[in-house]
């Protein structure tokens, strides 16, 4: 699952700036939202732009701070190969915290993970420890050594986090975790663009 799928993800955000805005706006609007609702509140957001319901409260503000910012956050968070600095980057985007960060990371090839409210609870984690508790903590140096820490909670173990996700998921909404974690992938990389992929990767070098 991970070892097909966050390999396209990544390409396509890392290739195109308006893919990695999509990438971040699908780990934005899977806060607070059963799994299954987000593939449809992607098209949502693509047909009505600002004008979506799936866009509430601070999901409103972030949507508008990357529509405006995205190329420049994109340039920035996938020109570092620490995925602790590109957390930091992310965390920029207005109700962004680090646990949404990191799942944006993960996309994008960094080997960490998200510890959403399902991880958490498996891993007998502590469920406030990542919380960001408003904008102006994000730029103290006790934000950033709590980034750091997230990082060393979650190194080594994007693809183990990714695929049992998934399965679970899948068993609670009557689908197959190959499934979940192919949402994510048509969700925000268009078919075009997987054709793309998939057929670079076939060219012999």
């Amino acid at each position: 699952m991970y070892a097909s799928h966050v390999p396209v993800i990544s390409w396509a955000m890392r290739t195109y700036p308006k893919i990695f805005m999509r990438g971040c706006m699908f780990a934005i609007l899977s806060a607070r939202v059963p799994f299954n609702r987000v593939p449809d509140q992607m098209l949502d957001l693509k047909a009505k732009g600002d004008k979506s319901p799936c866009l509430w409260g601070w999901k409103f503000d972030a949507f508008a701070y990357l529509s405006e910012h995205y190329a420049r956050l994109s340039m920035n968070v996938c020109a570092t190969d620490d995925a602790g600095e590109a957390i930091g980057h992310l965390c920029t985007v207005p109700g962004l915290g680090i646990v949404k960060a990191a799942f944006v990371a993960q996309m994008l090839g960094h080997d960490v993970a998200c510890l959403d409210v399902r991880n958490i609870e498996r891993e007998g984690l502590p469920p406030r420890a990542w919380r960001s508790d408003g904008g102006a903590r994000k730029t103290t140096k006790a934000f950033e050594r709590k980034i750091a820490r997230y990082v060393e909670q979650t190194s080594g173990r994007a693809q183990e986090l990714w695929d049992t996700w998934c399965n679970e998921v899948g068993h609670d909404y009557g689908f197959t975790g190959e499934q979940i974690s192919r949402m994510h992938v048509d969700a925000i990389v268009p078919r075009k663009l997987q054709d793309l992929y998939a057929n670079q990767n076939e060219i012999p070098f």
